[in-house]
């Protein structure tokens, strides 16, 4: 590979490499630039799968979302007890609410068993629902 330096019409130098010596190299100047690309949001859909599509042509384009719809959980414990086990089935280590049933908002200490299951233990026994997202 050789190199060759070309002066360019503001004067200025560069170096160019080429193949072999006998090589042809075609310089020009560079074109105007087109318009700045424009991108907008067009739909924000609920999927199984996430994914992204670009339509249009530049300069004005548009993108779309598939976004996987956030997955919840809710539970009823009817038969009282200081220590609920819930599968929740979620695939996940989710955020846990409790109510009990009066619909007041109680604090019991969570323990995650898997991605799926959830152990909650309370200082008293009582029934209630447990939330989670």
């Amino acid at each position: 590979m050789s190199t060759v330096e070309v002066t360019r019409a503001d004067r200025k130098t560069v170096v160019v490499s080429a193949p072999a010596r006998n090589s042809v190299i075609e310089v020009s100047a560079p074109g105007v630039a087109g318009p700045p690309n424009v991108l907008s949001v067009g739909t924000v859909t609920a999927g199984v799968t996430a994914a992204v599509t670009i339509t249009g042509t530049a300069p004005s384009q548009t993108l779309d979302f598939v976004l996987p719809a956030g997955a919840s959980y809710a539970h009823n414990q009817s038969v009282s007890a200081s220590t609920w086990t819930v599968s929740h089935n979620l695939g996940f280590f989710p955020s846990v609410t409790v109510v009990d049933s009066g619909g007041t908002t109680v604090i019991g200490d969570v323990s995650y068993i898997t991605e799926n299951q959830v152990s909650i233990t309370f200082s008293a026994a009582f029934g209630g629902k447990a939330y989670f997202s």
